[in-house]
């Protein structure tokens, strides 16, 4: 990734308007937001939630979350919105649309973000600093039927990868199109990417720990032929078989 591709994953912007304005983001949004109201109110309203948001308070609205937002000036209005691709949560679920508790340890990590609006190395490790503090404060969003597929399916792969998406489709009781959403909603891959990825996991331990030829272990786990093997572990592992079972041998 070159960094001008990199810095595009990040907005940092202050707004202000002399006009009540609505934005209509009912498609969702490709950008994470945290948000501080400086001046003026603020009213955001997803299919669950409204939240009323005054000055000085910090809100948080999750990447690709249908809402409106209204942005209400007696006056004016003046927020700050500091937009972000990728947030480095370990909840599966991520975190519903929400105002943030905004005391002294937030307003600390906040004030540099607030203070300054370019992307720089400087202020993106401001911004992973205030995520490193969020991700302890921010109330998930419910567990939902996706995440719970999603587990449920990952657990037969790993007792058995060996099996089709539709039997994994039968055995989570979804439809194999709804599995199939579901698991690239939730974890951004596919089906059988996730079946191929714990197949060569268990090839990368054979080639390790065994004399077994690449044909055999090829025929152990199930993969139509040697050569069928060979692409998807490559395509995986990002090198051939032979590669670890060289690289084993070196030590």
């Amino acid at each position: 990734m070159n960094d001008i591709i990199f810095l595009k994953n990040f907005r940092f912007n202050e707004y202000c308007f002399f006009k009540t304005q609505h934005r209509d983001n009912s498609c969702g949004v490709d950008f994470h937001f945290v948000g501080l109201m400086k001046h003026g109110k603020g009213r955001i309203v997803s299919q669950k939630t409204v939240l009323e948001i005054e000055e000085n308070e910090m809100f948080y609205i999750p990447k690709g979350g249908p809402y409106h937002s209204y942005w209400i000036a007696e006056d004016y209005v003046k927020f700050d919105s500091i937009g972000f691709l990728y947030f480095p949560n370990t909840t599966p679920c991520g975190y519903k649309l929400q105002k943030i508790n905004f005391d002294a340890e937030i307003s600390r990590a906040f004030l540099p973000l607030s203070e300054e609006k370019t992307v720089n190395a400087t202020s993106i490790g401001a911004l992973y600093n205030l995520l490193g503090l969020l991700e302890r404060k921010l109330e998930q969003a419910p567990y939902g039927k996706d995440v719970a597929v999603c587990e449920k399916l990952l657990l037969l792969i790993k007792d058995n990868p060996q099996l089709t998406v539709p039997e994994y489709a039968t055995l989570c009781g979804v439809s194999e199109t709804l599995l199939y959403n579901y698991v690239k909603k939730v974890l951004k891959k596919s089906p059988n990417r996730l079946r191929q990825e714990e197949l060569c996991a268990k090839a990368k331990e054979l080639l390790y720990t065994t004399t077994y030829s690449i044909e055999e272990i090829s025929d152990k786990l199930g993969f139509g032929s040697s050569t069928y093997f060979r692409k998807v572990f490559k395509m995986i592992c990002k090198k051939p078989p032979t590669y670890f079972r060289k690289e084993e041998s070196a030590l």
